[in-house]
């Protein structure tokens, strides 16, 4: 795990920012234009700046627009900013030359981490949610907008990050004409009570 550092614009990690670049500048036009019906994006935006609060770690903003009103947050780290430059955020930010799958910070960092299109573009996407789940505080929260590759419920971003130990909220999915679908979300670590009682129930079979 490298050390993370306070950085100006700086290139991401070749294949993952690469990546990411492409979505942000071809998919997610595209998806927004056929998505101003129901607004699944900006919904996420606006949920994710209501729920931010304490530390909080975004991970693929493209854009300062992309960014929410984060108003109740003491510290801001960027993961994959795209065009996100220090001067136009709101409050001074940690800004991270880093991968979804190694991120630089110790464990249990972080309150919150919004996350944009990272799990399903990440090189390797199970390592990737291990690692979020891994920043994650024990009572925080994942916010996430993903593509679904596939018309099915049990999609890749909703596997990956199940494999990191989290379990998913209030998921809401969109198949606008454009494709790929949509879906976003919310993931936390379970209930201690709920793994209590799973444990209980596998030794009773």
């Amino acid at each position: 795990m490298t050390a993370a550092r306070q950085v100006g614009p700086k290139p991401l990690v070749a294949r993952w920012g690469q990546a990411h670049a492409r979505c942000m500048t071809e998919l997610l036009p595209s998806v927004v234009s056929n998505e101003r019906a129901s607004g699944l994006p900006e919904r996420f935006r606006m949920s994710a700046g209501r729920r931010a609060s304490g530390r909080v770690l975004d991970i693929g903003a493209g854009h300062t627009d992309d960014l929410p009103a984060y108003a109740h947050i003491c510290h801001l780290a960027l993961v994959g900013a795209g065009e996100v430059r220090d001067a136009e955020l709101p409050l001074q930010a940690e800004e991270v030359d880093a991968a979804p799958e190694d991120l630089p910070f110790p464990d249990r960092a972080f309150d919150v981490v919004v996350c944009r299109f990272a799990l399903t573009r990440a090189k390797h996407p199970s390592l990737a949610a291990r690692e979020i789940a891994r920043v994650l505080r024990r009572t925080g929260q994942l916010l996430f907008l993903d593509t679904a590759p596939a018309t099915r419920l049990d999609v890749d971003a909703l596997m990956h990050l199940r494999h990191g130990g989290l379990i998913t909220h209030d998921v809401e999915w969109s198949w606008p004409r454009a494709e790929p679908p949509l879906v976003r979300g919310v993931a936390t670590y379970p209930n201690p009570q709920y793994v209590r009682e799973a444990a209980w129930l596998r030794g009773a079979e």
